[in-house]
């Protein structure tokens, strides 16, 4: 198979390097750098966009229209009317957005300890994504950042998900806020996010709080931990319940993981995961911030 790759800045190099790891799989790069655009694709092979975010809807769709597999970097568009033609254009096509950490088998691993019931009942979960990043004057935490999260709650607890309360904050007098935080319901657990590229320590965790035990998604550890035994002792929890932790399961990256999905999935015309439902479901969270 070969497969477009367009957009060989950051993150597309990233893809290159991945993508150059799997068997029979061969890559065309598409350098709009250096002039090139989606009309020198001559062929109908799949094509992976990893351009910047304001051109995927119209590059998807174009690509789209004339019969392209399509994996678009996240988020799929900047908004949820965007999402909603690319559906409407994907006709027969694979259309997958790249929720990169639909892939991450510790997200999995969390997924099933909260779904076995080691926790309790879940009351509360947080997520922190805050480092000392790039300046961005063309887009915002909201459309940058923001989705990773929320497509790892909605995984979590289902897609029912309102927005009760936003705060954008511009830290940094710049064009752009810099950091997010913003707060709501997925059906009957209470949630808040945090997001920021003007922080002055990198933090991207998952909190989960359970009414029996509590977990903690470490994505730079690459561990799972849980927290048990909270039992109370003369009016007082625990002071140092038992902790158990999970380490980060394969070799392979989430990047690997993903791509490799989309593979198998033009191979067996199946749905992907981070499917263009996923990618609006998330879109239609982000329409509020």
């Amino acid at each position: 198979m070969n497969i477009y790759l367009v957009g060989a800045g950051y993150w597309g190099s990233k893809v290159q390097a991945e993508l150059e790891k799997i068997d029979d799989v061969t890559t065309t790069i598409i350098d709009i750098k250096n002039g090139q655009t989606i009309d020198d694709i001559t062929t109908t092979d799949p094509v992976i966009l990893a351009t910047p975010l304001w051109q995927h809807r119209d590059q998807a769709k174009k690509l789209l229209e004339r019969g392209h597999d399509v994996y678009v970097e996240k988020p799929m568009a900047e908004t949820a009317l965007e999402v909603e033609e690319l559906i409407e254009a994907r006709g027969d096509c694979v259309l997958m957005a790249g929720h990169i950490f639909l892939y991450n088998p510790l997200l999995t691993m969390l997924k099933n300890i909260i779904d076995r019931g080691d926790l309790g009942t879940i009351k509360h979960v947080k997520t922190e994504r805050l480092n000392w990043g790039i300046r961005q004057t063309k887009t915002t935490p909201a459309l940058s950042l923001a989705p990773h999260d929320i497509s790892i709650l909605q995984y979590l607890l289902g897609e029912d998900m309102s927005v009760n309360s936003v705060q954008n904050l511009n830290l940094s007098n710049n064009v752009q806020p810099d950091s997010l935080q913003f707060e709501g319901i997925i059906g009957t657990v209470s949630y808040d996010v945090h997001v920021s590229w003007y922080w002055p320590t990198r933090k991207r965790e998952v909190t989960v709080i359970g009414d029996r035990a509590m977990a903690v998604w470490d994505e730079d550890a690459k561990t799972v931990s849980v927290m048990h035994g909270r039992v109370e002792e003369n009016g007082y929890i625990t002071a140092e319940p038992k902790e158990t932790v999970y380490e980060y399961p394969v070799e392979a990256s989430p990047l690997y993981l993903q791509l490799e999905h989309f593979i198998h999935c033009v191979r067996t015309r199946s749905t992907p995961r981070s499917s263009a439902e996923n990618a609006l479901a998330v879109a239609q969270v982000v329409d509020q911030l």
